[in-house]
């Protein structure tokens, strides 16, 4: 009667540890869903659920983008992807405003930071920069003063006195600067020795008549009835200007390149920082962490009888 009632005690233990395990997982199911670090604490068993915060998640990326995912999930892939991709922009900007600097450089070198042995093909040669201020000013002066009617006046040449951008930009981007180039010059406004004479017109100009304008520019000793004159905004009037305006065109692309991994550097941060919430709340759903002291219980046959059995682990 006694073995019997010890054997009994103990089925009953045993069912009751194992009522208790199941009823241990259906809490675990229950707090599943908590935004909270949940502890649920058994007789023998501590689990706790390893919430990750996913504000802070996405704060740290955006800010750096990975450190996030880092932070909920050191194993999702995007921890690795974002980092990579951020050193990949800020290198193609760094890469490419470095190339528009240098460009930038060259352009203004080119335009009037060096001196050059120009020859306009009669026997002249000058040593000169390819674009002088002077030069423009002589040539606007005198249009100025030709006729009351037209375009040119004050608010109409108005070059900067400057080598700032606004300077370099209107050189090559407006025709009517094109006279400062060195070509056109002693091309157009300059005689075999280089004197600036009156410029030719086609019709002659009458005094405040608004019917009358420039209609083009005649090499200087050409015949007007019979060299067709060459349209001021024609590139063909300052080989110059062209490769000028090239050489700008080549800086402006590399800067607006820039500006794209400008923009991708932007856009890295933001998508990652969106990426660590997702990071985060996938870590939360599928990964729950055991700390502290474990007692594990389970039956087993020993010398053909059903024994309870514990043991203890610790994972750290």
């Amino acid at each position: 009667m006694r073995l019997i009632s010890i054997k009994s005690l103990l089925w009953f233990l045993i069912l009751l540890l194992a009522f208790g395990g199941l009823f241990a997982q259906s809490a675990e199911e229950i707090f599943y869903e908590e935004e909270e670090e949940d502890i649920l604490e058994q007789d023998f068993i501590t689990v706790h659920y390893a919430k990750k915060d996913a504000r802070l998640a996405m704060l740290l990326s955006t800010l750096v983008p990975g450190s996030g995912q880092f932070y909920a999930d050191k194993k999702a892939i995007t921890t690795y992807i974002f980092p990579v991709l951020e050193i990949g922009f800020i290198t193609g900007m760094l890469y490419f405003k470095k190339e528009g600097d240098k460009r930038t450089r060259a352009y203004e070198k080119y335009a009037n930071h060096e001196e050059i042995l120009y020859d306009n093909g009669q026997g002249f040669t000058v040593k000169t920069v390819r674009y002088d201020r002077a030069r423009q000013h002589e040539v606007e002066e005198y249009l100025k003063d030709v006729n009351s009617a037209d375009i040119y006046n004050d608010s109409y040449f108005r070059l900067d006195p400057f080598d700032c951008q606004h300077f370099y930009e209107d050189i090559g981007k407006y025709p009517h600067y094109v006279f400062g180039w060195a070509d056109w010059y002693y091309t157009f406004a300059a005689d075999e020795n280089g004197n600036f004479v009156e410029p030719l017109w086609s019709p002659t100009p009458q005094a405040d008549d608004p019917i009358w304008a420039w209609r083009g520019t005649y090499p200087y000793g050409s015949n007007v009835n019979v060299v067709n004159p060459v349209p001021f905004n024609s590139h063909e009037n300052s080989p110059m200007r062209k490769k000028y305006i090239d050489m700008r065109f080549r800086s402006k692309d590399n800067y607006s390149r820039a500006e794209l991994f400008r923009f991708g550097l932007v856009f890295n941060h933001l998508i990652s920082g969106l990426d660590a919430i997702r990071v985060t709340s996938k870590k939360n759903r599928y990964s729950i962490s055991d700390s502290g002291v474990k007692f594990n219980y389970y039956a087993m046959m020993l010398n053909e009888n059903i024994t309870p059995t514990f043991n203890l682990t610790w994972k750290f």
